[in-house]
């Protein structure tokens, strides 16, 4: 009886997300023939909105989380070769796969001693972004074929110290920018300038911005705030964004807050929760920009300095 119970909840969960589907392309058509938006007023020169680049869409997705928040069953795990936890595409990627995008030996001696230090590390990111496709697997071009690991290494997440999905990341390199981009996630993030990554703690100033910032769990609050990223915030005489240009030898630091919740996933006609596959914390870290090479990939050292549950975002209306 147990079974059959839970694969009643699946079989309504599937049809009302295909429901879902098709209203949204419904909506989606209709709003298409809606006059476009007023343009955009032209920053001032020299200010800090004029020198930031264009970033990100509104955070993922969000409006169609509220119409299948309360169709999963958290019951229910799914099995799938793309969802194996070990191979699948949210794994952490392999020594082998991560190979392609290693660290210098001239960078890991460098910084030897503070790599020695818990919640530390070097990561380099691919600078071809084309490598990702949406399909949720990397390109499978000639030139792309070497990178395998999830979001082809142009994404990484503190959260789990690895490659990662774009969607799922705290931070991307994309065309010369720092940016994010994640689902039910909210990331400020901060230029520091040319400030040695050892020297910066909590206290440290541009800090208290992202040390004071408070979660919320309201839907309506998280939009509100997501679109004050999107355009970017004055504090304390530093600007906080959801991108910054990337500069060598520049230091920057963030507060990723992944908010718990439900993000629903369908691969082959399987419907899933993705956020059941992600590390779900609200992390500060600061990082620094120590390497760029011939290919236009980035390497950053990185630490940080605080870890703790994030609060589940309530999305319903």
């Amino acid at each position: 009886m147990l079974a059959d119970t839970s694969e009643a909840r699946m079989v309504i969960a599937r049809l009302a997300f295909l429901l879902w589907s098709f209203l949204l392309l419904l909506g989606s058509s209709a709003l298409s023939q809606l006059p476009g938006p007023s343009p955009t007023p032209t920053p001032r020169p020299g200010s800090r909105a004029a020198n930031a680049p264009a970033v990100v869409r509104d955070n993922g997705s969000y409006d169609r989380l509220r119409a299948i928040e309360s169709m999963t069953d958290k019951t229910y795990i799914p099995t799938h070769p793309l969802l194996d936890r070990k191979t699948g595409i949210y794994r952490k990627p392999s020594a082998e796969e991560s190979a392609v995008l290693a660290v210098s030996g001239t960078l890991l001696k460098e910084f030897e001693a503070f790599l020695r230090s818990t919640d530390t590390g070097i990561v380099k990111l691919n600078a071809d972004s084309s490598c990702f496709s949406t399909a949720e697997v990397v390109n499978v071009s000639e030139r792309c074929a070497p990178f395998k690991m999830p979001g082809a290494g142009t994404a990484f997440s503190f959260r789990i110290d690895g490659y990662r999905l774009p969607r799922l990341a705290d931070l991307i390199f994309y065309n010369g920018t720092f940016r994010a981009d994640a689902v039910l996630q909210h990331v400020a993030m901060v230029e520091l300038g040319n400030t040695e990554i050892g020297n910066v703690g909590l206290t440290s100033a541009g800090m208290k911005y992202l040390v004071d910032l408070q979660p919320t769990r309201d839907g309506n609050k998280f939009l509100q705030f997501d679109r004050e990223l999107t355009q970017g915030i004055d504090a304390d005489g530093y600007f906080y964004r959801k991108g910054h240009p990337v500069k060598l030898d520049t230091t920057y630091a963030l507060r990723s807050i992944a908010y718990r919740g439900t993000y629903l996933q369908v691969v082959d006609k399987i419907t899933y929760d993705e956020l059941d596959f992600d590390r779900r914390r609200d992390v500060i870290v600061v990082f620094r920009v120590v390497e760029t090479d011939d290919s236009g990939n980035v390497t950053i050292l990185w630490k940080r300095l605080k870890d703790v549950e994030a609060p589940k975002l309530n999305i319903k209306n």
